[in-house]
């Protein structure tokens, strides 16, 4: 195994993180990409009118909770509205999640297995092009990660040396364990104020505490623990109470309407969402392989690990197996347990390579009777294999990235270029206005699939913003839909001044 356990775990703890942050700078164009998804234009437009002192609700238009446009409009304010800067904001949230998921892992696993494990999540699918896509759902996790990594500090015993559960001999640890729990409740409580979804990983947190840790843990039920995790659950609670009550207030008819609208989420979906969720897995066959061979070690060798991820993926198939529609920028609330899982399954594929002459075992009169360490072996070669695959994909993604964003990047520089002053921009590419310096209409912030198809942004609605804010300038490229119903409207009220790589910008006939 690597031998890290000489280097000061300070060193570790942060050096490792401040890599994935360099190696991420390098690898993605975060300059040269208008978009990695159409979501960071609205996040980015959201923080900008709010920025400018429109309220979130109304009149922005949001179906999400406040606390990252808070974040981003401040962050923008700050070091000026570059699309840079806010990817930044998010890398720097990623590798807080890096370096959480690296600390986690080294307190059960030690630093050598926890630095494997830690560049196997670099390497799953969309990770790196997510930890610099301005979007809520990674940095709500990363807040996640943290809250695990400051429970696993206060109930590991590994670390702790007074674990939850156990009857502390001094004061020290006392104090560190309550003040460990409730700064992991506001974490999470943060996160939740980020991005709802977190909530499917409450039950894992909350048993972890409550239940204990491991499935030694599990067998017998101790009042303190149970005592620890409504502690946390009280200091996650009111972090979100207070965030709430400092914040405007969530609208539940803005929330519900677009999330769980039934009709909308039977046409943006057709597959039943368990069998996205098995794509999913098989997105990274490699570490789904490894992570089997760590939940039988979980059962049936090494019981005192934590059962937390676990449990994670548990709750978070059974939250999404029936929800609808499913996106690709999910797939982290599955990864992250998933290679933590993988992680556990690398320890007996190691102690397979440990063996003299190991490659004897691969003959095929050894295969007829494999053991689990042979079996974890193989996998890692199976993952080692298809790690240029990965990188070839990544790199080929990216160069997607920047070659789809330069006409974009053109229509936006004529955008810009118009003598007539701009007051509002129209259109179904939010990022555009971002990059144009521009605003669009506060109630056309959140212009996505999901809105249009739950029928909260209908013609008639998009007609009458049309109406009222007299929009001098409209540029549509993203819903073909959306444009044939107000091309009559724009016929009579504006001229079309491009046309072209499915992009259409009208200028208002007054400012010809």
């Amino acid at each position: 195994m690597i031998h890290l356990e000489r280097l000061p775990r300070s060193v570790l703890a942060l050096g490792v993180p401040l890599l994935f942050f360099a190696i991420a700078l390098w690898v993605m164009p975060i300059a040269d990409t208008l978009q990695f998804d159409p979501d960071e234009g609205i996040e980015l437009a959201k923080a900008t009118l709010y920025g400018q002192g429109y309220q979130l609700y109304d009149p922005i238009w949001n179906d999400q909770p406040p606390l990252l446009t808070l974040l981003l409009s401040g962050w923008l304010k700050l070091f000026g509205p570059q699309i840079v800067a806010a990817r930044l904001l998010v890398l720097g949230f990623a590798t807080v999640l890096v370096g959480s998921f690296f600390n986690t892992l080294a307190l059960i696993l030690g630093p050598g297995f926890a630095l494997l494990g830690t560049v196997g999540l670099w390497l799953t699918l969309d990770f790196l092009r997510l930890s610099v896509s301005v979007m809520q759902g990674l940095p709500a996790l990363a807040l996640v990660m943290l809250a695990i990594y400051l429970l696993m500090r206060v109930s590991f015993p590994r670390e702790s040396g007074s674990a939850i559960g156990s009857k502390p001999r001094t004061i020290a640890p006392i104090l560190w364990n309550n003040l460990g729990l409730i700064a992991s409740g506001i974490c999470f409580g943060l996160s939740l104020q980020i991005k709802l979804y977190t909530a499917l990983l409450l039950p894992a947190c909350f048993l972890h505490l409550a239940a204990g840790s491991s499935l030694q843990d599990w067998q017998q039920f101790k009042a303190r623990r149970l005592r620890s995790g409504l502690v946390w659950l009280a200091a996650c609670a009111l972090t979100v109470l207070v965030i709430g009550q400092l914040t405007p207030s969530l609208p539940l008819d803005q929330v519900l309407g677009t999330h769980f609208d039934g009709a909308s989420q039977v046409s943006l979906q057709r597959e039943p969402s368990w069998l996205l969720l098995l794509m999913f897995l098989a997105q990274d066959l490699d570490y789904t392989l490894l992570a089997g061979v760590g939940v039988y070690l979980l059962f049936k060798q090494r019981p005192s690990w934590p059962l937390l991820p676990l449990v994670w993926l548990a709750s978070v198939w059974m939250g999404l197996a029936y929800y609808q529609p499913l996106w690709y920028h999910y797939y982290p609330l599955i990864s992250v347990p998933v290679v933590w899982l993988a992680t556990y399954g690398l320890t007996q594929a190691f102690s397979f390579f440990r063996q003299k002459q190991w490659y004897r075992n691969f003959h095929w009169r050894t295969l007829k009777h494999p053991t689990v360490k042979g079996i974890a072996a193989g996998f890692l070669i199976f993952a080692i294999a298809l790690t240029p695959v990965k990188l070839a994909v990544n790199a080929y993604l990216n160069h997607q990235f920047v070659a789809e964003s330069k006409p974009k990047l053109e229509v936006i520089r004529q955008v810009r270029a118009l003598p007539s002053p701009t007051r509002w921009l129209f259109t179904d590419l939010p990022i555009a206005a971002f990059y144009a310096g521009l605003n669009v209409p506060p109630e056309l912030a959140v212009f996505s699939t999901k809105r249009i198809a739950s029928g909260s942004l209908s013609d008639a609605e998009l007609t009458r913003i049309l109406q009222t804010y007299r929009p001098e300038q409209v540029l549509l490229g993203r819903y073909p839909k959306v444009q044939a119903a107000l091309e009559p409207y724009l016929s009579q009220h504006y001229v079309k001044r491009y046309e072209k790589e499915k992009m259409t910008r009208y200028v208002l006939k007054s400012l010809k």
